[in-house]
């Protein structure tokens, strides 16, 4: 139950005050969820990501044709991912990948990273897009986050550009676009190119412009926990047609002409190995897994937009009364991965954790600086007063791409009782 009155009335504006009410505002309901509501004494995870019977059907039908690695699906599923960026007549495409660090890992061979060479990057993300770029043999240059969004600060990356400095990886964090048109202006000035590491953004937009149909090379992320999966999947979007032969070849060993015929799932035996490349293609199965959540996924995104809105409405007060800060959005255009408070207070964090879990709510913590852990101990970096800030206070709390009212109330309360 709510802790008051004021949230309650909070909730019943924002959801609906009853199921007819909630439908209305684009709030799944019980009778809109597809799948079970959670129980009132059941745990409140983190994440929970959808694998109903749609999804179990397309995997069983990818099973039965017998077809297991990379094929006909693996190329539905990248032309799914162009028809949903609307990609079409832009000479943009999507080259699919195991993992979205790998798809990364691949844009920085692309684009020729190798030792000597500088990527200024965001300390404030997951250690995947680092992992990606140090494994081409380039150093990562850590710059600030602005506070408003905990995107990279362009002024911080002007800052930090040296004459080795070669590209930049721009975050989109939570699913909030980054400044990237201003990053994309630096990088011109400098000759630079822009890896954007949009893991958290897949149909986010901005200015009206989805994610990965503008800039430089954008990298998406289909792992187990994101707004759509793929069980673990990535994928390249490439301005330069040219580029994608390059791509297959990198993701499957350096083989210059096997892809096309394992589209048609065939396989061609006279080919030759032309570069250096790697095994991180993707394959049919979890590519059957991903157009189903394709179908899917403007619901899911409707639906996760309208739950970190109700949120937002129902934290107010407390960001209000100095406890709390909430992002600078109105989460209209952004397809949210993860919802994240950030405590004013970050030496409280620990007991509003201990607090959720007693209440069976759980969280996370999204994310530790990356220039605090021991392999990037020496890398080059200028002052990170924000992000700094930031990995003490971030807490990261329930989100789903279906949440009846009941278990939204739980998690509010739970926030709310804590600063009661």
């Amino acid at each position: 139950m709510s802790t008051d009155t004021s949230l309650d009335s909070s909730l019943d504006k924002t959801l609906g005050a009853d199921q007819d009410a909630a439908s209305g505002l684009g709030v799944a309901t019980l009778n809109d969820l597809r799948y079970p509501a959670l129980g009132s004494d059941e745990p409140v995870p983190v994440y929970r990501p959808y694998l109903g019977a749609e999804v179990q059907e397309a995997a069983r039908s990818a099973l039965e044709v017998g077809w297991l690695g990379m094929g006909k699906l693996s190329q539905d599923f990248e032309l799914g991912l162009e028809s949903f960026l609307h990609l079409g007549g832009s000479g943009r495409r999507a080259v699919s990948t195991n993992s979205c660090t790998e798809a990364l890992h691949l844009a920085g061979q692309l684009i020729g990273l190798g030792p000597g060479d500088e990527v200024i990057a965001p300390s404030f993300t997951y250690v995947a897009g680092h992992q990606a770029m140090s494994r081409t043999g380039a150093s990562v240059v850590f710059a600030d986050v602005e506070d408003r969004r905990l995107c990279l600060d362009p002024q911080r990356v002007r800052e930090a550009i040296t004459e080795n400095t070669k590209a930049i990886l721009a975050v989109d964090y939570l699913g909030l676009p980054c400044q990237l048109d201003e990053l994309l202006e630096i990088a011109d000035e400098h000759g630079l190119r822009v890896i954007e590491d949009a893991a958290h953004a897949f149909g986010t937009t901005s200015d009206g412009r989805p994610v990965g149909s503008f800039g430089d090379i954008t990298c998406f992320s289909f792992g187990p926990v994101k707004t759509i999966t793929t069980l673990e999947g990535g994928a390249i979007i490439t301005r330069d047609p040219a580029d994608v032969q390059a791509l297959h070849e990198l993701r499957h060993l350096g083989i210059d002409a096997d892809t096309d015929a394992r589209y048609k799932n065939q396989r061609n035996w006279e080919f030759d190995v032309v570069r250096q490349g790697f095994r991180c293609h993707l394959g049919s199965v979890p590519a059957s897994i991903g157009l189903a959540q394709l179908a899917l996924v403007d619901e899911f995104i409707s639906n996760r937009r309208s739950y970190c809105q109700a949120f937002d409405a129902a934290f107010a007060d407390l960001a209000e009364a100095g406890h709390l800060q909430l992002f600078d959005t109105d989460w209209e255009g952004v397809a949210p991965y993860i919802y994240v408070i950030r405590l004013r207070d970050g030496s409280r964090r620990q007991d509003l954790i201990a607090h959720l879990k007693a209440r069976g709510i759980g969280s996370g913590i999204h994310f530790l600086g990356a220039h605090e852990f021991s392999f990037y101990a020496d890398s080059r970096r200028g002052p990170l007063p924000v992000t700094d800030l930031a990995t003490s206070q971030v807490l990261t709390l329930p989100l789903h791409p279906y949440m009846d009212p009941a278990t939204i109330d739980r998690v509010v309360d739970g926030v709310r009782s804590f600063f009661a």
